[in-house]
């Protein structure tokens, strides 16, 4: 008789996760944003550009438990292919400056540009908030370099295995092929919330993913994903994008109803940083199961479920199936 085999369970034996991914290291904002989910057993990345506000021992211990992705050093936007820059040799106005054209910094590698000039017409970034630093791609790698240098040094060899684009994703394939091939990141996440489009699956392309709910609508999207029914696949849920944003909108009550309400229930949800995830998701794809045995070929503890009894397969251990 053939035994019916179900891989598709994290830790806990719960089909959904819950992860978060926060920019920029604001280390006020981060600690209030921790001191509710940390309590709640809510796991997930934060992504730096810098890492010089504390001490090396008290990074560690700030963000102790959680993942460290990379931000990129002066948080810049990269030069778009394909896109012409003139550059101004006139003095910087933020307010009247015209918008088309790229100014010099005291960093002859960084100009300013207005994000209007790629044709974003969005009026919340109107003259004077719109400008922002951008660079030429060789110097964008060296700045990424940089900070993950630098967070490595913090944090530990290898455990930086994640980029989050500062603004948003860029268009520079030369970049992104770069990030992945060079400092070999498993993943690289854009800006802007998806809701639940896909289904909460996971992201196809992880070169290109994002997040499922911003700060003003964590509470609304987790609840379609709370009732989500079950489809037999392994589900991704994941908020962000910065931890000043509660502080910002004044609804750090939201964080901790989102704790209050979906933290501490490892029943229901597996909380994961991001590159855990993606790593469990990885360890599914290639679990090998034929009709006599069941080969886990990664470096995690898989959950399965055979014949619809609970299972734990160790690391590189094989299973007889009766």
């Amino acid at each position: 008789m053939q035994s019916n085999v179900d891989r598709n369970f994290f830790p806990g034996w719960t089909r959904k996760s819950i992860t978060f991914t926060i920019d920029d290291g604001n280390i006020e904002y981060d600690t209030h944003f921790l001191s509710i989910v940390r309590p709640a057993g809510i796991k997930g990345t934060f992504n730096l550009h810098r890492a010089d506000f504390l001490s090396p021992d008290e990074y560690r211990e700030m963000y102790s438990g959680y993942e460290i992705a990379n931000h990129c050093r002066n948080h810049p936007l990269v030069f778009r292919e394909g896109v012409e820059y003139k550059i101004s040799d006139e003095p910087f106005d933020r307010a009247t400056s015209p918008t088309d054209v790229l100014y010099r910094t005291d960093n002859p590698d960084i100009y300013l540009m207005h994000i209007y000039f790629h044709g974003n017409t969005n009026p919340a970034y109107a003259p004077p908030r719109g400008w922002h630093t951008i660079t030429d791609p060789e110097s964008y790698k060296r700045f990424a370099k940089e900070s993950h240098d630098e967070l490595e040094a913090i944090f530990g060899e290898g455990t930086v295995r994640g980029f989050a684009w500062p603004h948003g994703k860029q268009n520079n394939a030369e970049v992104k092929n770069w990030l992945m091939s060079e400092l070999k990141y498993t993943n690289l996440r854009k800006t802007g919330d998806i809701r639940d489009t896909t289904g909460f699956s996971f992201p196809s392309d992880l070169s290109d993913w994002t997040y499922n709910a911003h700060n003003t609508t964590l509470l609304e999207v987790m609840k379609l994903y709370e009732d989500y029914p079950d489809d037999g696949e392994l589900k991704f849920f994941s908020f962000g994008v910065h931890s000043r944003d509660f502080e910002a909108s004044g609804n750090w009550c939201d964080l901790e109803k989102f704790a209050e309400l979906y933290g501490n229930r490892k029943n229901d949800y597996y909380y994961a940083t991001v590159s855990e995830l993606f790593d469990y998701a990885e360890a599914v794809k290639v679990l090998t199961v034929t009709d006599t045995e069941i080969i886990n070929k990664s470096e995690i503890a898989l959950y399965l479920k055979i014949n619809g009894s609970p299972v734990i397969i160790a690391p590189h251990a094989t299973y007889a199936l009766l």
